[in-house]
């Protein structure tokens, strides 16, 4: 991008000295206050933040009354219905406007009250309309007050109190209050069922043991209500539709022999008799039920889950006492909600479940408690197969990634981390190496944090680093031992030796600490929270949960790819600029942009801009909608390149020559411009080849030093003599010190069979070929600057150097 060039934003707010623009889908914010406006301006909000506390707990308080005289069952159903309408359309959370956001809420949070609040003796029999908009309108208040108001008044009364607070700790704190509040979605709904058999089935004796009901079905029967809540409307539209059909065409048959009636209660009277007579009552009643009543959500409708399961996972209304016992934040949105610990609610004796997020976010956590609480003598045999389970699911999931990767698990070595440094055996959960990559995998199997930020950012903070941090020091620990010598010995846990490895092989290396629990927001910024005791070290470092390596292992299809993704997500570790909520907004960025860091880089203009990257993950959400509904569709989530590019990666791939990884970085680097050089010549050159019987290599010169040759066995041999004479004069040609020569062998019908590279230096040329080589050189760069055509003075130099032409070859003899 030029530094000249002014693009005009999509759109643009200013409010007094604060200005922000949207540009496509990257927001940048501004402040624009001098010292004595911010001062003034932090003295009112600090000032305003006692009366904001009131409000809000005044708001809950009218919540909670409202909610205690109207019927559970309706508010749930009417919340249901009014988020299906609001999410109708909707394929990815970027599409998402307040009132969306909002209608989830009246789901989650009114259920969080309803179970914790005792129901009024003069219950209402119905939710009236009027009910249902003050309603509406009372959480919507509550939530705009908690998300906007209340956290800016909150660190401006904070910093009243502590001058010296530290904003970019009081930045994270907000941040992690707002997920807390208003984030939802784990995982796509396409991986729950994969999700719950990867950590449930291990456990299938103790559930059917305590519920009679094993985990594959418990899973199956889950699967049914995640059916029921996302299609059951439509299907019990569609059923309705047809089953009117079915109906009226009795009675028109009837009506054609003969049936006589007078009023409109007949009519009513003779669709009764046809369903009667047909034996569908208890069809009609079955398509009633689920259109018009609590069928959808009446999970022993639904499934088959033992009730003794269900009663686990459910609270009755006014059950929960934690939500509004006496204490700061009492039925806040910041304390621990109780959809958090039981997804289901149990109104009237039927147990029902409303929201899939409350289902699936927390349900294997829940089922932890749940075993506990029946089987106390369990939680060891618990803990040790979540352990295993989840040291083994990183593997699973990188060796679909990068199929073919040489595996270590459980590594022991010898390290200097006892007292005075003495050498004691150490463990890292394991490795996996591909061709120039290793990877040092920490796995961590505890549950993040149960603490609300808002009550204890202490204990928040600590579960983070008890989940990133301490296994991104103990690999960081491996990759000092790795380079503590030239070639270094790694054990088995009986201390016997099972390889050696070298930190010369390895062109990157990756710590991967792996989760059981997402915290996907957090986990996507992890680089940027040093200011919070959470420094991530030299090494680059990608924390990942479980969830997002299963998204990743089934968006690539390559390897190759996959790592090449994986160096520009690692060049973001390195990067002030990149500031993404959502780790797939850096696959997002990664397909449209390539090296996005670079890209990134080009739109900061002043050290003062922020740039949040939001919203880069829409197609990925669009394709995981789609899949929902088909399973076997395959992913569509490419960078757009050439097919004769896509080709030699593919090649790269089967072949597993050593370096093979480097290569194919150094061409999926190039910038779209340079890959359609590369690829549009290659193309011409095998038509031209094999008209002319002579090999034409290709060159590029600049920041990407390739020569390359196509060889068509059947037109001519390979020159070895060609390969070395031409790319030596090319890189003498624009004095480069280094030169890639690629290698493409093609079949007669120009299927690429074959890649070969190597690298050449110009401190390998022997003495005596210099002046040869040197005058090659110069008809070279003749042969470029004619081609080129006529040139201005100050043009770049046709000879690819990089140079004005003026400074370049104007004085070369073109004769």
């Amino acid at each position: 991008m030029k530094k000249n060039i002014q693009i005009k934003p999509d759109d643009y707010l200013q409010a007094g000295p604060l200005e922000i623009a949207r540009f496509g889908n990257k927001i940048i914010y501004q402040s624009n206050f001098n010292d004595n406006q911010f001062v003034d301006f932090q003295k009112e909000l600090a000032s305003n933040f006692d009366d904001i506390v009131i409000q809000i707990d005044e708001l809950v308080d009218e919540i909670s009354v409202m909610v205690s005289v109207l019927p559970a069952e309706q508010i749930l159903q009417r919340a249901w219905f009014e988020m299906a309408m609001q999410h109708i359309g909707l394929r990815s959370e970027i599409e998402t406007n307040s009132e969306n956001v909002l209608s989830v809420r009246m789901l989650d949070y009114l259920q969080s009250i309803i179970v914790s609040v005792s129901p009024n003796s003069a219950l209402k029999t119905e939710v009236s309309e009027r009910d249902w908009i003050e309603l509406n309108n009372a959480v919507e208040k509550l939530f705009n007050l908690i998300n906007y108001s209340y956290h800016i008044c909150h660190t401006a009364k904070r910093k009243e109190l502590n001058p010296d607070i530290d904003m970019d700790e009081e930045e994270f704190y907000f941040k992690a209050q707002m997920y807390w509040c208003n984030v939802r979605g784990e995982r796509y709904h396409q991986f729950q069922a994969a999700h719950l058999s990867d950590l449930l089935l291990i456990h299938s004796g103790v559930i059917e043991e305590n519920f009679g009901i094993s985990s594959k079905q418990l899973i199956s029967e889950l699967m049914k209500i995640q059916d029921s809540l996302m299609y059951g409307m439509g299907n019990a539209i569609e059923d309705m539709q047809l089953f009117q059909k079915e109906t009226m065409s009795c009675v028109k048959d009837r009506i054609l022999q003969g049936e006589k009636f007078k009023k409109e209660e007949d009519v009513g009277e003779l669709l009764r008799l046809v369903i009667h007579e047909n034996n569908w009552d208890s069809r009609n009643e079955d398509i009633c039920g689920r259109f018009m009543g609590l069928d959808l959500f009446d999970v022993a409708k639904v499934t088959n889950i033992p009730e003794k399961l269900l009663s686990s996972l459910s609270f009755s209304r006014g059950e929960d006492k934690e939500f509004f016992a006496e204490g700061e934040y009492r039925g806040w949105p910041l304390r621990i909600w109780p959809v958090f610990k039981k997804p289901f609610v149990k109104l009237n004796g039927k147990y029902y479940c409303f929201d899939l997020n409350s289902l699936f976010d927390n349900f294997y956590r829940v089922m932890q408690r749940v075993i506990f609480s029946h089987a106390p003598l369990y939680k060891p045999d618990w803990n040790e197969k979540q352990k295993n389970i989840s040291e083994e699911l990183p593997f699973k999931y990188l060796n679909k990634l990068i199929s073919g990767s040489q595996e270590y698990r459980s590594v022991y070595y010898r390290s200097g981390v006892g007292k005075k440094g003495r050498m004691e055996w150490c463990e890292a959960d394991g490795l996996v190496s591909y061709d120039d990559h290793l990877f040092v995998i920490e796995v961590k199997a505890g549950a993040f944090t149960y603490t609300s930020p808002a009550n204890d950012l202490p204990a928040y903070v600590k579960s983070i680093k008890g989940l990133v941090l301490n296994p991104s020091q103990q690999a960081q620990r491996f990759v000092d031992y790795l380079f503590s010598a030239p070639s270094v010995s790694i054990f088995d846990e009986n201390h016997k030796e099972i390889g050696v490895l070298s930190h010369s092989d390895y062109r990157k290396i990756t710590i991967l600490p792996v989760t059981l629990d997402s915290f996907t927001e957090i986990a996507a910024q992890i680089q940027h929270l040093k200011s919070v005791g959470i420094d991530m070290g030299k090494t680059p470092t990608w924390s990942i949960s479980i969830d997002d390596l299963r998204v990743y292992s089934d968006v690539f299809n390559n390897p190759l790819i996959f790592l090449h993704f994986l160096e520009q997500r690692m060049n973001s570790f390195l990067s002030e600029v990149i500031q993404s909520d959502d780790e797939l907004d850096h696959l997002g960025m990664y397909l449209k942009h390539n090296n996005y860091v670079s890209y990134a880089n080009s739109l900061k203009d002043t050290p003062e801009t922020r740039i949040n990257f939001h919203g880069y993950r829409l197609d990925i959400d669009n394709y995981y909608a789609d899949k929902l509904r088909n399973p076997k569709l395959a992913s569509p989530l490419n960078q757009k390149m050439p097919m004769r590019l896509m080709e030699i990666i593919e090649v790269l791939s089967i072949n597993q020559q050593k370096g093979r990884t480097r290569i194919s970085s150094f061409l999926l680097d190039c910038a779209e411009e340079c890959r359609k050089t590369i690829i549009n010549n290659i193309d011409l050159v095998l038509v031209k080849q094999k008209e002319t019987q002579h090999s034409l290599p290709l060159s590029l010169y600049g920041e990407v030093k390739l020569t390359v040759f196509c060889w068509q066995e059947s037109c001519f041999p390979r020159n070895e003599h060609l390969v070395l004479e031409h790319s030596r004069a090319a890189m003498l040609a624009v004095n480069d010190t280094t030169r890639l020569i690629i290698e493409l062998f093609y079949s007669d019908e120009l299927t690429l069979e074959k890649v070969e590279w190597r690298d050449i230096s110009i401190d390998e040329i022997p003495s005596l070929e210099l002046d040869r080589l040197n005058e090659i050189a110069s008809n070279l760069k003749k042969y470029r600057i004619r081609k080129a055509g006529k040139l201005g003075r100050n043009d770049p130099c046709s000879c690819g150097s990089g140079k004005k032409y003026k400074k370049c070859c104007i004085d070369l003899n073109l004769s």
